[in-house]
């Protein structure tokens, strides 16, 4: 989520709040009794603990602050963390059909990644990259990812392959995704997730 900030920006009002903190700290302590080292030391224990908060909101905090306030997931990108229930519509081969998977998406400030388990097949993530859509705002998941299939004693290919998809958050409910896929061995079809319910 964090390349849908400007960074330039988001790297100055960091470096800004760092040198902030460090001034306001020697300037609270030091004094005619205080040594400058001991002020600086200070100052950098105090960014230091500033380093430490700002890794604790990317890592861990984000979440609650957007459900504190929700209408970041419409400003920024919506928390897309859990379990999702996903139909695959698949043509290979000429033939079609469908398969039922179930998507895991692990999603913190810094990075999302998402691995489906399938009835005969598993897939990682290669690559995923939220966006937003430059017209209207509506959240897109990039995702590359290498699927290898189970070996179950049937026919199927039993080589990895890799695909690529561009999944779309509902414009009606944010529990839903969908979106096209191909992979490097042809085939092609339709992804439908939605939020599994607990």
């Amino acid at each position: 989520m964090i390349n849908l900030l400007p960074i330039g920006k988001l790297i100055s009002l960091v470096a800004v709040m760092y040198a902030v903190v460090t001034g306001l700290i020697l300037l609270a302590i030091y004094d005619k009794n205080t040594s400058f080292m001991t002020a600086i030391s200070t100052a950098i224990s105090g960014s230091t603990l500033l380093n430490f908060l700002l890794l604790a909101v990317f890592y861990f905090g984000w979440q609650v602050i957007w459900k504190i306030c929700p209408a970041l997931n419409k400003i920024l990108f919506p928390n897309l963390n859990g379990t999702w229930d996903m139909v695959i519509h698949y043509e290979w081969e000429g033939k079609k059909g469908t398969s039922n998977a179930k998507a895991v998406i692990t999603q913190n400030f810094l990075k999302i990644g998402m691995d489906v388990e399938a009835e005969d097949s598993d897939s990682q993530t290669l690559m995923a990259k939220p966006k937003k859509d430059a017209e209207t705002g509506r959240a897109e998941l990039y995702y590359i990812f290498l699927t290898t299939p189970k070996d179950k004693g049937g026919s199927k290919s039993k080589t990895t392959y890799k695909g690529a998809a561009i999944l779309k958050l509902n414009l009606h409910c944010d529990q839903k995704m969908e979106g096209n896929y191909f992979t490097d061995r042809e085939t092609c079809g339709y992804y439908e997730l939605e939020r599994a319910k607990t």
